[in-house]
C-alpha cells in the first residue's frame, strides 16, 4: 500500500466493488490515523492503533498486522 501525503485523503470509491466494507473501513481508519499523527497527535493515533490491534488480533490477524505495522511506524515519531 502506498503512502499518501498527510491530509491528501484517499478516494476509496473506485475500490468499493473490489474489497469488502470491512476492508474499506480498515483503510479509512488507517488513513485517518496517519492524518491524526501528521497533525501532531501521534500519541492519540498510537493509542487508537493499539486498540485496533487488540480488537482484530483473534478475529482478523491480517488486519491486525496492518494496524501493528502502522503503530510501529508511528512510535518512531514519538
Amino acid at each position: 500500500m502506498t503512502q499518501a501525503p498527510v491530509g491528501a485523503g484517499l478516494d476509496y470509491s473506485a475500490l468499493a466493488p473490489l474489497i469488502s466494507p470491512q476492508e474499506q473501513i480498515n483503510l479509512l481508519l488507517l488513513d485517518a490515523l496517519q492524518n491524526l499523527a501528521g497533525a501532531g497527535e501521534v500519541d492519540a493515533a498510537c493509542r487508537i492503533a493499539g486498540k485496533a490491534c487488540v480488537i482484530l488480533r483473534r478475529a482478523s490477524p491480517k488486519d491486525e498486522r496492518r494496524f501493528n505495522a502502522l503503530l510501529h511506524r508511528l512510535v518512531r515519531k514519538l
